[in-house]
């Protein structure tokens, strides 16, 4: 069952687009993620990718382990 939350997520935008989100327990678990994330990038790949930290209103659903997941964002301060 979906349910609607305000929560820290890791948010990757590919291009100016959001491509990819994950929940974080909190400013500092996500911050810490996304510096493994910036790391972890290659130099030779042909898109311009970014990390934003930051709160978001999104739907929310359980994974098959019963942890909830970002299923999508509803709400976010990202300017593209």
């Amino acid at each position: 069952m979906a349910v609607i939350e305000t929560v820290f997520a890791l948010c990757m935008f590919v291009n100016g687009s959001l491509d990819g989100h994950m929940i974080t327990d909190g400013l500092s678990h996500c911050l810490k993620a996304k510096r493994e994330g910036e790391r972890n990038l290659s130099d030779s790949r042909e898109n311009v990718i970014r990390y934003q930290c930051g709160q978001v209103e999104a739907e929310l659903v359980p994974d098959s382990e019963g942890k909830m997941k970002i299923l999508k964002i509803i709400k976010h301060k990202y300017e593209h």
